[in-house]
């Protein structure tokens, strides 16, 4: 893509798709209320049971320079025995839309979630589609999703701690479901169509990943898990080691 003047950024701004009054960021007041449903037999690592939230979400645009919109957030995590006490399949899914009002482009990235995890960036990354680039799949109507099994291979005792070592395999996706309009953009400098360079016509698809992880856990609720995972497409990037103090969910 051509540049002039203020680099890829700088031809956004010319081109319109950054408005100049975004271009620095900007403040977000968010006002939240929603509910959780919990079933899970264990908060760590359920091996059972299932989580299910709805958040709704306004921002006044008193709170966001300007830019007031409403945001509905759904997560469901579902979780299945397939041999008690050693494997378990666990299962997320989450739609996140807006209802109404114009979104900033620097809110865009922001994966609402309830505690532990709170609002994070956007798709790709530790906490969403492993192996994929953070940030990679960004838009105002998204879904992703987690498959993950879970096998405690070694049980033992630790310094008179319950202590056990799992591995998983996963496969994570994400997409933008929410459809762009790009109309016909004339470069004011290079006086040339500039949608050319924007992937015009291209169709969303599911941005895949797939990858595996090990988990040591202590008495079930305090784990260090290291994931690793692979992209299906070299576009969202080439992988991801990642390493967190609990499992993915």
């Amino acid at each position: 893509m051509p540049s002039v003047g203020g680099g890829l950024y700088g031809n956004f701004i010319r081109w319109g798709l950054i408005p100049k009054d975004q271009a620095n960021g900007g403040n977000l007041g968010v006002f939240k209320i929603g509910a959780i449903y919990d079933t899970r037999d264990n908060e760590p690592n359920p091996m059972t049971g299932s989580w299910t939230e709805l958040q709704f979400l306004l921002v006044p645009d008193f709170l966001s320079n300007g830019y007031g919109y409403t945001r509905i957030a759904f997560t469901h995590r579902q979780y299945f025995t397939i041999i008690p006490k050693r494997i378990n399949l666990a299962f997320r899914i989450s739609y996140q839309a807006k209802l109404s009002g114009e979104m900033p482009f620097y809110i865009l990235p922001f994966v609402y979630n309830t505690p532990p995890q709170l609002t994070q960036g956007g798709l790709g990354g530790a906490r969403t589609v492993r192996g994929i680039l953070r940030n990679r799949v960004v838009g105002e109507d998204f879904i992703y999703a987690n498959a993950e099994v879970r096998w405690k291979v070694i049980r033992t005792v630790v310094l008179n701690q319950n202590f056990y070592i799992a591995l998983s395999c996963f496969t994570d996706a994400g997409m933008v479901t929410g459809k762009y309009k790009l109309t016909k953009i004339i470069d004011p400098v290079l006086k040339v169509e500039a949608d050319q360079w924007l992937g015009q016509g291209e169709t969303e698809k599911l941005h895949l990943s797939y990858g595996a992880g090990i988990h040591f856990v202590f008495n079930d609720n305090f784990i260090v898990s290291g994931d690793y995972g692979l992209v299906a497409d070299k576009r969202d990037g080439k992988k991801g080691t990642y390493v967190n103090m609990k499992f993915l969910f």
